[in-house]
C-alpha cells in the first residue's frame, strides 16, 4: 500500500482504532457541510449564486469520499452518520436558520464556525498522519481555508453595515452551534456517546497517533476567535463567549 499506510501497518490496535474514528468524524462532518450547502441553494435568487453553492456542496461531498476511500485503502473503518447525535444537533441548527431565510446565520454557521473547526483539526491531523492520510488532510485543510476566508470577507462587510445586529446573531448562533462543537471535543463526553468512535471514546488515546484533545480544542477555539476578530467583532465580548463553552 506503498506510503500510505506504511505508519498505520506498524501501528498497535488502539492507534487504527483512533485513525478509525477521526476519518470517521472527518467523512461525517463533510457530510453535513455538503447536505448545508445544498441546503442554501433555495435561499439564493441569484443562478450564480445557486451554481456556486451546488460546487461547494460537490467539494464537501468529494472531501467524505476522500476519507472513505483513504480508510479502505488502509483497511479501517469509515464510518458517515449524519444522525450521529453531536452533528444531528449542528444540521438541525443549521436548517432552522435555512428554514427561517436566515443567509448570515447559515454562513457563520457553515463557513465560520465549522470550517474554523475543520482547517484547525484538519491541520493538526495532517501534520502527524502517515503518508498520503496526511497529505490529504493537509490538502483539505487548505481548500477548507478558502471558505473560512469567503465567510470572514462576508462578515466583515455586514459588520461595516450594522455592528450590533451581526454581533447579536453570531452570539445567538454561537449558543446553538458553538456548544454543540465545544461539547464533542470536550475531555469527557458530557451527553453520552458520540457513536462514531465504537465502543469507547477514543480521546484518551489520541496520543497514540501523536494527538491531544486538549491541544486540539485549543487551536480549534483560537483560530474561531482569530476568525471573529479579523470579522471586527470585539475580542472581549467573544472571549467571554469562550471561556462560558462546556469543558
Amino acid at each position: 500500500m506503498e506510503a500510505t499506510s506504511s505508519g498505520l501497518l506498524q501501528a498497535g490496535a488502539e492507534a487504527h482504532r483512533v485513525w478509525e474514528s477521526i476519518l470517521s468524524q472527518s467523512a461525517t462532518g463533510e457530510l453535513i457541510g455538503m447536505m448545508n450547502f445544498a441546503s442554501l441553494v433555495d435561499l439564493y435568487e441569484n443562478a450564480d449564486d445557486k451554481i456556486e453553492a451546488l460546487e461547494h456542496a460537490a467539494r464537501e461531498k468529494a472531501h467524505a469520499r476522500s476519507f472513505q476511500r483513504l480508510g479502505k485503502e488502509m483497511g479501517l473503518c469509515v464510518t458517515m452518520n449524519v444522525n450521529a447525535p453531536y452533528w444531528k444537533r449542528i444540521r438541525s441548527a443549521f436548517v432552522k436558520s435555512a428554514g427561517r431565510g436566515d443567509f448570515t446565520a447559515c454562513l457563520i454557521i457553515q463557513e465560520l464556525m465549522l470550517e474554523s473547526f475543520a482547517v484547525s483539526m484538519y491541520g493538526a491531523v495532517g501534520r502527524v498522519a502517515p503518508g498520503r492520510l496526511g497529505k490529504a488532510y493537509k490538502t483539505i485543510a487548505a481548500e477548507e481555508t478558502d471558505h473560512l476566508e469567503h465567510a470572514i470577507e462576508l462578515l466583515g462587510e455586514i459588520f461595516e453595515r450594522d455592528p450590533a445586529a451581526l454581533q447579536q446573531k453570531v452570539a445567538g448562533v454561537h449558543e446553538d452551534v458553538m456548544s454543540v462543537l465545544a461539547e464533542m471535543i470536550a475531555r469527557v463526553d458530557i451527553r453520552g456517546d458520540c457513536e462514531l468512535c465504537g465502543k469507547t471514546c477514543i480521546k484518551p488515546s489520541l496520543p497514540e497517533v501523536s494527538l491531544d484533545i486538549v491541544q486540539l480544542r485549543g487551536g480549534a477555539l483560537n483560530l474561531y476567535l482569530k476568525s471573529l476578530d479579523r470579522v471586527g467583532l470585539p475580542g472581549e465580548e467573544t472571549l467571554q463567549w469562550i471561556t462560558r463553552l462546556p469543558v
